[in-house]
């Protein structure tokens, strides 16, 4: 199984901890990652709404260095994974845009085929043949309530994130890390408005306070679940949450913190990694004191 690893900009530069926990897990797990030369996606909430063309020839030249390798692209971020899928769709759906953005990248020698498939980490791990391989590679559980949070831009709009799995109703509630989770012993917890926005794209793009009134709800509704931590798969709503907490504190005098992991950070957990390995000492929001108690050190 091999892929080619899409990092997207804000990993590298500021959560080096999740690539690091990414690549160690897929090492374990026999998914092989292959570095090309990327550029930003670019996210689904800023380019895009100013310069459409721009945003899919952008997108469509990352599409084509992961053709050229005839490599599916795997992401790590729901604004990446939503940017090059939907990126995809549309050029293998429209001759003219197609040509549009081939024309665009003529210059630069590459050339839009349509050929590969755009994917992200929570997907790949939760393949039966990767599903198996972490059953027998598991060496502790992590026994703790969990509250996952997919993000608006993981499974929205489902007709081109996913449409293989629409119900009649032509909606879909993603489970998948959930389900994940629940293999290494965690006990992924329900609550209130679970599938809403963190408020990370209005706080950057708008409303800085309003983001994080967003965010302080959620907060309350996972308080009231009694969940010990949170699981994210992209690296704008763990700041959200995480750097969010702080900000929170510092106006309401809030003193309860939960700490937030991205997916393979717990499943590297799960798999022997220690905490360092995994990145989660550079955390502004500790989990040290919650893994001690679990006898994770």
């Amino acid at each position: 199984m091999k892929y080619a690893l899409y990092l997207g900009c804000a990993i590298p530069i500021k959560y080096p901890g999740f690539e690091a926990a990414t690549r160690l897990v897929c090492e374990r797990l026999n998914v092989e990652l292959v570095d090309l030369p990327f550029s930003c996606c670019p996210p689904p909430t800023s380019m895009k709404l100013v310069h459409y063309d721009s945003w899919l020839a952008l997108a469509a030249r990352n599409l084509c260095l992961a053709e050229e390798q005839g490599l599916d692209l795997l992401t790590l971020c729901s604004g990446c994974v939503n940017t090059l899928k939907e990126a995809n769709h549309i050029l293998k759906n429209s001759d003219s845009k197609r040509r549009r953005v081939n024309k665009f990248l003529e210059g630069h020698n590459h050339r839009f085929k349509g050929t590969i498939e755009v994917t992200h980490i929570l997907d790949v791990l939760y393949q039966d043949t990767v599903v198996e391989k972490l059953l027998h590679e598991k060496v502790r559980d992590i026994p703790l309530r969990v509250g996952c949070h997919y993000g608006c831009h993981y499974f929205r709009p489902p007709k081109v994130m996913y449409p293989g799995e629409l119900s009649d109703a032509e909606s879909h509630v993603p489970v998948k890390m959930d389900h994940l989770l629940s293999i290494i012993g965690v006990e992924p917890t329900e609550y209130s408005r679970k599938f809403l926005c963190c408020g990370s794209p209005l706080g950057a793009n708008m409303d800085q306070d309003a983001g994080y009134s967003i965010t302080r709800q959620k907060l309350e509704y996972i308080h009231e679940r009694n969940i010990q931590a949170l699981s994210v798969v992209c690296p704008s709503c763990f700041e959200q949450f995480d750097m969010g907490q702080i900000v929170l504190a510092r106006k309401t005098k809030e003193k309860r913190r939960i700490p937030t992991f991205y997916l393979t950070q717990l499943v590297g957990l799960a798999l022997g990694l220690s905490p360092k390995d995994v990145g989660l000492d550079v955390h502004r929001i500790k989990p040290k004191k919650l893994l001690s108690g679990i006898d994770v050190a």
